[in-house]
């Protein structure tokens, strides 16, 4: 008897460490390089003021954004003329990537084409961003 209840102790036990065991945490990436671009011919220009990111807040914008398909963020993003650019790290790899103003991003290389917009915890993280 007492090693049936040892038995069904370690199996509970072992159900119980296979169920409650953390998601993978996402690799937080590193931004190589990071550039602003604002179109100052754009009646819009002026929303671009506020519009400021860091190395940081690139690298918490692609840990926190959503990633969307081209319908949902056709139907979503709105294009403002201002955003940020560069290159980052990602296991190992390098991307090109965008940040909007409006919390639209891309991330792409030859063979990669993702797109993304800024929810929730996103907009949380990053006040300067406007979101969609």
């Amino acid at each position: 008897m007492r090693i049936f209840i040892f038995t069904l102790s370690a199996l509970i036990g072992f159900f119980l460490l296979l169920c409650c065991r953390s998601k993978p945490v996402a690799e937080r990436p590193e931004v190589v390089s990071i550039s602003r671009v604002i179109d100052k011919t754009s009646r819009d220009s002026e929303l671009c003021r506020s519009f400021t990111l860091s190395k940081e807040n690139v690298a918490t914008y692609f840990l926190l954004a959503n990633e969307v398909d081209a319908s949902d963020f056709d139907q979503e993003a709105m294009i403002l003329p201002c955003k940020y650019q560069g290159t980052l790290k990602k296991s190992g790899h390098l991307y090109q990537w965008e940040i909007i103003a409006d919390g639209a991003g891309y991330l792409y290389d030859t063979k990669v084409d993702k797109r993304f917009i800024c929810r929730e915890k996103c907009l949380d993280a990053l006040p300067n961003v406007r979101g969609p």
